[in-house]
C-alpha cells in the first residue's frame, strides 16, 4: 500500500502548488458545519479556488482486546464551474478497524463479526469524487447539494470497491452577524462484490445544528447514523465541538468531541481538522 499514499500525496501536492494564491471569503459569515464533524457542507467550492483540509483523530471501542484507533484523513477540492468542485481524498487508520467501517477500512476477521477487536490492523481508503449544487437558499427553500464519489478500501480482509451518493441540504434558520444554521446529509453506499456477511448497500443520515457565537467561530452538534454489515446496530454517534476561523492563517480550524450510541459505535471519539481556502476572491 506504500505506493499508493506516495502517489496521491504527489497528486496532492501538484494540485495544492497550482493554487497557492490566498481566498480573500474571510467576511462571509463561517461556515457553521464541516471537517472534523460527521456531515458535508452542500456549497461547492468557487471556480478556479481549491479547498485543502487535513485532519486526525482518535477513538476508542467500547470492547475489544485492542481498543484504541489513531486515524488521518485529507482531502482537496478544486472548482472546475460555477457549482460544481470535484474531490480527492485519503484516509487511513492504525488499531481496532472494527469500529472504522465509516473511515473506509475493510472489516478485520470474519465479515458480519461483532467479536473483533482482537488484533490491531492497518487500513484506509482512496476516494474521487464530486460535488453539484443544486440550487442556492432563497426565502424557505434551503441550499441543495448532490455528492458522489468512488472508493477504494484497504484492509486486513484485502481491497473493496463502493460508490456512495449523498443528498446535502443547508438552511440558515436565522441570518446576520450570528447565524444559526441547519444541515442534513442522506446518503447511499454501494459496495461491489460484497463478501459473505457484507451488506451490498447501505444507508446513512447525519444532521447537524450550528450557531455562530462570533464573527469567527461557531459551536456545532451533530448526529451521525449509518448501517453497518447484517447482524450488527448501526454506527450511531453524537458530536459536540466548535469551528474557529484564523484570519492570518485564511484557514478553519475544528475540533470536535464524540460519544457512541452503542457498543458498534466508538464509546470516545476526538478529532480536529483544519481547511484553508486557496484561489480568486469570490
Amino acid at each position: 500500500m506504500p505506493h499508493r499514499f506516495s502517489d496521491f500525496a504527489a497528486v496532492i501536492l501538484s494540485i495544492w502548488l497550482a493554487s497557492i494564491t490566498p481566498a480573500y471569503a474571510q467576511d462571509d459569515p463561517i461556515t457553521l458545519a464541516d471537517d472534523p464533524f460527521e456531515v458535508s457542507d452542500p456549497h461547492a467550492t468557487s471556480p478556479g479556488e481549491s479547498t485543502f483540509s487535513i485532519g486526525g483523530s482518535y477513538e476508542r471501542a467500547a470492547t475489544g482486546r485492542v481498543r484504541g484507533t489513531a486515524g488521518a484523513e485529507s482531502e482537496l477540492s478544486y472548482g472546475v464551474a460555477p457549482k460544481l468542485d470535484v474531490r480527492i481524498g485519503q484516509t487511513g487508520a492504525y488499531g481496532n478497524l472494527d469500529i472504522r467501517r465509516r473511515l473506509g477500512t475493510v472489516s478485520a476477521d470474519v465479515p458480519g463479526s461483532t467479536e473483533g477487536g482482537t488484533n490491531a490492523n492497518l487500513g484506509g481508503t482512496t476516494r474521487l469524487g464530486a460535488l453539484y449544487q443544486i440550487t442556492d437558499e432563497r426565502r424557505v427553500m434551503p441550499i441543495v447539494g448532490l455528492l458522489g464519489r468512488v472508493r477504494a478500501l484497504y484492509g486486513p480482509g484485502g481491497t473493496a470497491y463502493e460508490t456512495e451518493g449523498t443528498l446535502l441540504f443547508g438552511k440558515t434558520l436565522r441570518s446576520g452577524e450570528l447565524p444559526l444554521g441547519v444541515s442534513l446529509n442522506l446518503g447511499g453506499v454501494y459496495r461491489f462484490d460484497p463478501a459473505p456477511g457484507e451488506r451490498t448497500t447501505r444507508t446513512l443520515l447525519n444532521a447537524s445544528v450550528g450557531q455562530a457565537i462570533s464573527t469567527d467561530t461557531a459551536l456545532v452538534t451533530t448526529y451521525a447514523r449509518e448501517q453497518q454489515e447484517l447482524g450488527q446496530p448501526d454506527y450511531s454517534l453524537v458530536q459536540v465541538g466548535a469551528r474557529h476561523r484564523l484570519r492570518s492563517q485564511r484557514a478553519i480550524l475544528g475540533v470536535a468531541v464524540g460519544f457512541g450510541l452503542n457498543h458498534n459505535t466508538p464509546q470516545l471519539q476526538l478529532a480536529v481538522a483544519i481547511q484553508w481556502e486557496f484561489g480568486g476572491a469570490r
